[in-house]
């Protein structure tokens, strides 16, 4: 039977610990033979987002994870075999992306050379996009379109993010720019400013010297944010609800700053403000909805130059600990890829 290489989390006496270079390990495993309408892929590049770091370590309030499994959310890959059952719409040698790849359910992600994915979650990449490009669609563009999307800011008013630094901030400014919403973008270093304001982001708040709060009310003339997009959390949330104006909306959708979520909840109650957690999954299976209309969207916004993923460092896949290391690294340019 032939093999492949992949990486499995398996922690330590059964559980993770808190370092993932303790729990991950470079294994040599079998190729899945693909099952009842299942594709083979064998993948090209898979990116490594923080979403996929929390999963390599152990974090309160977490349920646990089965043990041990396969990492990795998203990734590019090529048809290598169709399985029984399926209708032969993907060529060998077809590039591919999975929504969402098994990993999710299974602990098969995409942190291997080849994995079985169901034909139906399946979608074909353009051909004018390229691979490492295409292995960034899910996590960071498609999420940043549904939260865009989802707050609804109108046209003129100002939307706050932030983490906006980050490929998925990037992301969100130019969607926003092409909307007609401007962008408030919150940073950490004074040193991102200017490339944020290069990328046509409206107006960026350093919070190394800067003051968040007294910075939107300036900016805002007192009107302050329409709403906010917030990948933190922690305690830090705090001066983005007092960002945001009465009867405002955050979306929640990572935790940058720790596992635990700290405001006061008389001011939420007094200004009718709202905290929401937010997960791409369940944006995009909203109402029953499968998700594909929404998906062809953002393959538009590849093709018409909106969104440009931005692409750092490339590991082999034996080197996964070494580009897990890089991914953690503060102003590390692009997003860090696996290949192979």
């Amino acid at each position: 039977m032939a093999e492949q290489i992949a990486v499995h989390v398996l922690g330590k006496d059964g559980k993770l610990t808190d370092s993932f270079e303790d729990n991950l390990q470079i294994a040599k495993v079998p190729v899945p033979a693909p099952q009842d309408g299942e594709v083979l892929a064998r993948l090209i590049y898979r990116p490594v987002n923080p979403s996929d770091v929390y999963r390599l370590i152990d974090m309160p309030g977490r349920a646990p994870q089965d043990l041990p499994f396969v990492p990795g959310l998203e990734g590019v890959g090529e048809v290598v075999e169709n399985g029984p059952g399926t209708s032969g719409d993907y060529k060998k040698g077809e590039r591919v992306v999975a929504v969402p790849w098994p990993g999710r359910a299974t602990g098969q992600g995409t942190w291997q050379q080849y994995v079985a994915v169901p034909e139906k979650d399946l979608i074909k990449v353009p051909d004018a996009i390229d691979s490492k490009a295409a292995s960034q669609f899910l996590v960071n563009p498609v999420t940043a379109y549904g939260l865009v999307e989802d707050i609804a800011v109108p046209e003129g008013k100002w939307l706050l993010q932030t983490a906006a630094g980050s490929v998925l901030g990037r992301i969100v400014i130019a969607l926003a720019k092409r909307k007609g919403i401007k962008t408030i973008n919150v940073v950490r270093r004074s040193a991102q400013k200017q490339e944020l304001l290069d990328l046509g982001a409206d107006e960026v708040i350093a919070t190394d010297t800067e003051d968040l709060v007294s910075r939107v009310k300036e900016i805002t003339d007192g009107e302050m944010a329409y709403g906010a997009l917030d990948a933190i959390g922690g305690s830090a949330i705090e001066s983005v609800l007092d960002s945001i104006r009465a009867g405002g909306r955050v979306l929640l959708y990572g935790a940058l700053g720790g596992p635990e979520v700290r405001y006061s909840v008389i001011k939420v109650i007094y200004a009718a403000k709202k905290v929401e957690g937010w997960m791409l999954f369940h944006w995009l299976h909203r109402g029953g909805s499968d998700g594909k209309k929404d998906l062809q969207k953002v393959w538009d916004l590849f093709l018409d130059g909106t969104i440009q993923p931005y692409t750092g460092e490339v590991f082999p896949l034996e080197k996964t600990v070494d580009a897990v290391k890089a991914s953690l690294n503060v102003g590390r340019g692009g997003k860090v890829l696996i290949e192979g």
